[in-house]
């Protein structure tokens, strides 16, 4: 087994642990259905809250209605720049030999990064 099937098993039991237990089938091909089913819902499960980022989409005076999906899509574009913003920002604390995050190696990230660029002066 890969380690990405790995990962998504242990994802399914987490979420079943921590759901509970509803009635099903004793078939044992549902079972297997229900487990995959559970870990593409942990990986398809957005961390920052949609209404949030549904409120501040149509904020812009040039969108109209936001679909689910849209405000999916932009969630987890933002959740990923955040967590690469963040690993690249620690490098840059322990290679300074530091323990704590501050915001001067969260702005050195920017002008050694071309794909940041447009954040370079903000």
């Amino acid at each position: 087994m890969s380690s990405q099937q790995d990962a998504r098993a242990q994802a399914a039991e987490d979420e079943e642990e921590d759901s509970p237990m509803e009635d099903e089938a004793d078939d044992g091909e549902a079972g297997e259905s229900q487990g995959q089913a559970n870990a593409a819902d942990t990986l398809c499960r957005a961390r920052l809250p949609l209404s949030r980022i549904k409120g501040l989409m149509k904020s812009d005076p040039d969108v109209g209605i936001t679909s689910h999906e849209a405000a999916f899509l932009v969630c987890k574009a933002t959740e990923m720049f955040i967590g690469t913003l963040s690993k690249l920002s620690y490098t840059k604390t322990h290679m300074a030999k530091r323990k704590t995050l501050q915001k001067k190696d969260v702005e050195a990230v920017f002008p050694d990064c071309d794909e940041y660029s447009f954040l370079d002066g903000t």
